[in-house]
């Protein structure tokens, strides 16, 4: 039977989404993203001086919220477009989510259920169903979607690039890339990434960009500037799932982390494993390079989640999980 389950009392709980700081950004700036004050970020993130905050700093914006099933509880972090978010349900042995239009498995941990959901960066910003399936048993619950706030940039491309942008395989290439990443596994537990390289991130997750004259669509990971030959790591333990040349994202190496999660590491000079291979976090994947589409020497740091490209930073804190 379908409920439509009222918000109800929301329960301020000990853990808290994550925003990563962008060049240039204030406390005030993200507080008004996330519909909260900047006295509140302050006091999540023990600031003594609120205007003292520095690019990449990690902050808690936001605490997660309890809803009452007729079971159990669930408890998930506020979705965000281009962000995964985590939900935790009590009171079933299995069930499933769906979600814009998608659905996806929960996982049984102990006495929970764990489900790590995708938000494109395309999402409309707004409430949206959250359709539960636990135990035979259907219920769903309204999620406010929140914009990400995304800026705009213009690529300038040589002839060349764009000629490349024009190629009718760049979709083959795409759905090759979402089809290596399993959507079996366990969900990790306690994963955080690892810094891939000590490179300056020169263009964040989500940034809206024009490809000269051809199209506009977005940023699909994280950009790191360093010179040529740096070696490249592995954000996490894993299996390689794909390396190979790719004509967009040149040398390519795609490690796979379970449950539907999958890094990619774009525009190496060379690869340094083997598809099948089990690596660690810290190993070294590749040597940074500017291969495949691309304007200069950097990493292109990616993060899939059931293929949906996600932004990569809020995991160096650990699994948007509450």
């Amino acid at each position: 039977m379908r409920r439509l389950l009222a918000f109800g009392l929301l329960l301020a709980l000990a853990w808290a989404q994550t925003h990563v700081v962008a060049p240039g950004e204030t406390l005030f700036a993200i507080a008004r993203r996330y519909g909260t004050t900047v006295e509140e970020l302050a006091r999540l993130n023990g600031l003594k001086d609120p205007g003292r905050i520095r690019a990449g700093q990690v902050l808690r914006v936001r605490r997660a919220v309890e809803v009452a099933l007729p079971r159990g509880r669930a408890l998930y972090l506020a979705p965000v477009q281009g962000r995964a978010f985590g939900l935790v349900v009590e009171g079933y042995r299995e069930g499933q989510a769906e979600f814009l239009g998608a659905t996806y498995p929960l996982f049984p941990q102990g006495a929970r259920l764990l489900g790590l959901l995708p938000v494109g960066a395309l999402a409309e910003p707004g409430v949206h169903p959250l359709r539960l399936l636990l135990d035979g048993e259907r219920v769903e619950v309204p999620l406010r979607v929140a914009p990400g706030g995304y800026p705009q940039e213009t690529l300038r491309l040589s002839p060349a690039l764009e000629a490349l942008l024009k190629d009718p395989g760049l979709k083959a290439e795409r759905e090759k890339v979402v089809a290596a990443c399993p959507k079996e596994g366990a969900l990790p537990s306690g994963l955080a990434f690892r810094l891939p390289l000590s490179g300056r991130i020169t263009s964040p997750f989500g940034v809206r960009r024009r490809y000269g004259d051809l199209f506009t669509s977005y940023h699909e990971g994280l950009d790191y500037a360093a010179l040529e030959g740096t070696p490249v790591r592995a954000v996490a333990d894993g299996v390689v799932v794909l390396s190979e040349r790719l004509k967009v994202r040149g040398e390519a190496v795609v490690v796979a982390h379970g449950a539907g999660l999958c890094t990619g590491y774009w525009h190496l000079k060379e690869r340094r494993v083997r598809l099948g291979e089990r690596v660690q976090a810290g190993q070294v994947v590749g040597l940074l390079g500017s291969t495949g589409l691309s304007t200069g020497p950097h990493l292109h740091l990616e993060a899939r989640l059931f293929g949906v490209p996600v932004d990569p930073a809020p995991f160096f804190a650990g699994l948007p999980l509450p």
